[in-house]
């Protein structure tokens, strides 16, 4: 008779221990989502990865050797040149990326895959605009990398690429890796605006900054929703950390204006605040920001051209793409 009741607990506790296996299960999914091998499975046996890495591919192929794999085969030695294969490549990768449930990113191909992307800062900054007609010629499923007098480029689909963005953000560093880089795109085309610019010039490289910086605030808040708030300031803080300005001074405007602005720019971003949110809540700041110091440098007629009139449409800009891209990711995660 004794052994009944023993058996019935011996039940009752292997139940608890799946119930409990479940729930751990899914708090990990959820919050931590670092699985060995569930987030780059799906990349390993991708066939278009797989054509990618070539030689290299093998189906037990570590997630870190993986990732690297990868940034060899879509980058070149130098910065933001590449050949029509490895342009390809990248269109290859950032599909099969887009193509994932939610778009998990194993931690270890975060930061490599965010470096490579990092070097198509010209094409993804033109995809996120929203308003470049030769990427929206290029973003379709049968399109292809293409070459014209300015290189070779990829292109996708805006929102792929946002969710793409958005598994790399995160990581803090690979979110860091990727808005430097956008930003200094943003900073290009308004240094690019000659002097005695017409508004319309003027206006077109703000919203070339404008949208996509929105894209990436967008993201930060997909990245934290639903964190606590400790974990939170740890993220932005990182995150703060990789935007740090990479020397003392920024170089003279008539020496490097495109690096002049984005220096200057993080340098105020740099400084100190009340609390690290307040600080990365500047980042809504940084079209207007770049504006305002392109104005400086360039010695324009703030009434001339109408600087507090083109600054709120920077901040509209901003916040509209900051709205769009949050909104469309919550519903991705639904």
């Amino acid at each position: 008779m004794a052994a009944a009741p023993t058996a019935r607990r011996a039940a009752a506790a292997a139940i608890a221990l799946v119930v409990a296996a479940a729930v751990g299960t899914g708090l990990w999914w959820t919050l931590g989502r670092d699985d060995p091998d569930r987030d780059c499975a799906g990349l390993r046996t991708d066939d278009g990865v797989r054509t990618v890495l070539g030689a290299s591919w093998r189906s037990g192929l570590p997630c870190g050797e993986l990732a690297d794999g990868l940034r060899r085969a879509t980058t070149g030695e130098q910065p933001g040149v590449h050949t029509p294969a490895q342009a390809h490549a990248m269109r290859t990768v950032v599909l099969a990326v887009a193509d994932a449930a939610h778009v998990r990113v194993h931690p270890d191909v975060r930061g490599p895959l965010a470096r490579a992307l990092a070097d198509y800062a010209a094409d993804t900054h033109a995809v996120l605009t929203g308003i470049s007609d030769t990427a929206m010629a290029h973003d379709g499923p049968d399109a292809d990398a293409w070459q014209d007098d300015r290189g070779v480029h990829f292109a996708v689909r805006k929102d792929q690429l946002t969710g793409v963005l958005r598994g790399l953000a995160e990581s803090p560093a690979a979110y860091a890796t990727l808005r430097g880089a956008d930003l200094r795109q943003g900073a290009a085309g308004l240094a690019a605006v000659p002097a005695g610019p017409a508004r319309t010039a003027i206006e077109d490289a703000l919203a070339r900054a404008a949208a996509p910086a929105g894209v990436f605030d967008g993201i930060a808040d997909d990245v934290l929703r639903g964190r606590g708030a400790g974990d939170r300031t740890a993220w932005q803080q990182a995150a703060l950390q990789g935007l740090a300005p990479t020397g003392p001074t920024p170089p003279a405007f008539g020496d490097a204006p495109a690096e002049y602005l984005a220096q200057s720019w993080l340098q105020q971003l740099a400084r100190p605040a009340p609390t690290t949110p307040e600080r990365f809540a500047r980042l809504d700041e940084q079209a207007t920001g770049l504006l305002g110091l392109w104005a400086d440098a360039t010695r324009q007629d703030e009434d001339g051209i109408g600087l507090p009139a083109l600054q709120d449409r920077a901040r509209a800009s901003t916040d509209r793409e900051r709205a769009s891209a949050a909104g469309q990711l919550k519903q991705a995660a639904s």
